[in-house]
């Protein structure tokens, strides 16, 4: 089996009936890491063994997506902004050009505009804060 290429996975922000169109977070550069971290329970006592420290696993954490894109159409960062603006949880689609996708509940936690420099390009930064379980389903 080959290795998989990212160049088109895309980021979507479903909408609900009422809304209309789900929104494709345009012009991305990187989306970040998407997984499950476990929080750790110190369990050491007097009693551990040859002076090492225990531990057992806590609450699991989906963390946080980090992004980043050019900006080319002005309504992305317009809608960014308002996700950001509302604090609302929604739900989050990665998707990989093979299928697979991550869905998750999540904030805008974070956006800002990028800086500006005589080289540089408009660009945007962001964070999804993750609230509970992200789910992974493999293409079909």
């Amino acid at each position: 089996m080959s290795a998989t290429r990212t160049m088109g996975t895309t980021l979507t922000k479903t909408m609900s009936g009422a809304e209309g169109a789900d929104l494709v977070i345009a012009n991305l550069t990187s989306i970040g890491e998407i997984g499950i971290e476990s929080d750790e329970i110190d369990t050491t006592d007097l009693d551990s063994a040859n002076d090492y420290k225990e531990f057992i696993a806590g609450a699991k954490d989906g963390g946080e997506v980090s992004l980043s894109g050019n900006i080319k159409v002005e309504s992305n960062v317009e809608a960014m902004l308002a996700l950001a603006e509302s604090r609302a949880i929604e739900e989050w689609t990665v998707e990989y050009p093979s299928g697979a996708t991550w869905v998750f509940d999540g904030f805008v936690k974070m956006f800002k505009d990028t800086e500006k420099n005589v080289e540089g390009l408009a660009g945007f930064t962001g964070t999804i804060r993750i609230s509970g379980q992200p789910v992974y389903t493999a293409s079909a």
